[in-house]
């Protein structure tokens, strides 16, 4: 078996996800040929608070979300120099767990933006050659940590994602568009509309909304939600992890039909189901609804993920509401005019990657091959 080490963190859940997506590409383009290991680099350090990160990371975003982002614009505009990009090389340490996995993987990919220049450090401490893919999980506006010129492939998701790669100085060799890599659940989807929605219990006629915030169930879905509610459209309500959200969504009388969930492990067939997505503009739902042909309404977001509204807006494939109010006139908009919704739904096509996990999965094979025949 060819070992595959993915660089990540449990700091929210895309990193994972992105993982998850690539590993199910390898096992589905190449059986039986590729194992995967999760390496949480915060978790695996020994180092507190990084070590905390998982933990710290949800509870910042839901209480402290300026400041977050404050830290997040401060870190990136740090990694946009070279001394930047290897500070935390410098603060984990470039031996340890991660130089000593190295030894048991063939290639290692790398799913978090301040991962780039310690994968690279520890690299040379191992004294090893193995391949290094950055697989970038931001879209619009990537993370400098993302980028350093020392790695071996880097893949991203879209044309701007190019030309910061160019800007911060990887070759143009190194660089390959090829979108956000979502799970082959989502392009394989073999139901109709009509067949999904038969299998949840929705109403087969009436327009519906899909609300969802993320594993995590954060921002202010609750106000969000209710907002939607009585515009003439059926409510299908992702609470994610958060409990404590879904209990409160299920007591609220709503005016319309309305399903409330909380974790689960067929969005594909949600947003099969689903006229609209309405959420936080993050990368992987915004990939996962461009895939299923699905207009977005998004609202919130963090520093990072507000360029990924502007991309898809720009697009046409959704718009962008500050408030809850306005994400209510923008449903109700599309609920009375379906044509316009029918347009956005067509813009999608321009967004779309359905092949992007395939597609970092057949450049892994590749790096692994040669890997192979060199050092044989």
């Amino acid at each position: 078996m060819i070992r595959v080490g993915f660089l990540m963190s449990d700091t929210g859940g895309g990193h994972r996800a992105a993982g998850r997506a690539i590993e199910a590409a390898l096992h589905h383009r190449y059986p039986d040929t590729f194992e995967c290991e999760y390496f949480d680099v915060f978790r695996r350090c020994g180092l507190p608070p990084l070590n905390r990160a998982p933990e710290i990371y949800p509870w910042w975003v839901r209480h402290h979300q300026p400041s977050y982002d404050l830290f997040v614009s401060a870190v990136d505009r740090a990694m946009a120099s070279r001394a930047g990009r290897g500070g935390l090389a410098h603060i984990i340490g470039r031996k340890g767990p991660l130089a000593r996995a190295y030894a048991t993987w063939s290639v290692a990919v790398i799913l978090h933006a301040g991962f780039s220049g310690l994968a690279v450090a520890a690299r040379r401490a191992s004294g090893g050659s193995i391949p290094l893919v950055t697989v970038i999980t931001d879209m619009a506006s990537p993370h400098s940590g993302w980028f350093h010129p020392e790695v071996d492939r880097c893949l991203v998701p879209t044309e701007s994602a190019i030309a910061k790669g160019l800007k911060l100085g990887l070759a143009p060799t190194k660089l390959r568009l090829v979108g956000h890599p979502a799970h082959p659940k989502f392009a394989l989807l073999a139901k109709t509309r009509a067949e999904a929605r038969q299998e949840l219990g929705w109403d087969p006629e009436l327009p519906t909304a899909l609300v969802v915030s993320g594993a995590e169930g954060m921002g202010a879905m609750e106000r969000l939600s209710r907002s939607l509610d009585g515009v003439g459209a059926q409510l299908a309500i992702v609470a994610g992890k958060n409990e404590p959200l879904a209990t409160r969504l299920r007591a609220v009388p709503w005016q319309g039909p309305t399903h409330i969930y909380g974790f689960v492990t067929n969005m594909e067939t949600l947003m099969r189901g689903a006229d609209v997505l309405v959420g936080k503009p993050g990368p992987g739902v915004i990939a996962e609804a461009a895939i299923m042909g699905l207009p977005m309404i998004l609202t919130g977001g963090m520093v990072n993920e507000l360029a990924n509204a502007q991309y898809v807006t720009e697009a046409g494939a959704g718009a962008y509401a500050r408030t809850p109010d306005e994400a209510r006139a923008v449903l109700a908009t599309w609920v009375a005019f379906p044509a316009e919704l029918a347009r956005c739904r067509e813009n999608t096509k321009k967004i779309a990657y359905p092949n992007a996990a395939f597609d970092v999965a057949d450049e892994i094979a590749a790096l692994a091959r040669a890997r192979t025949v060199a050092s044989s």
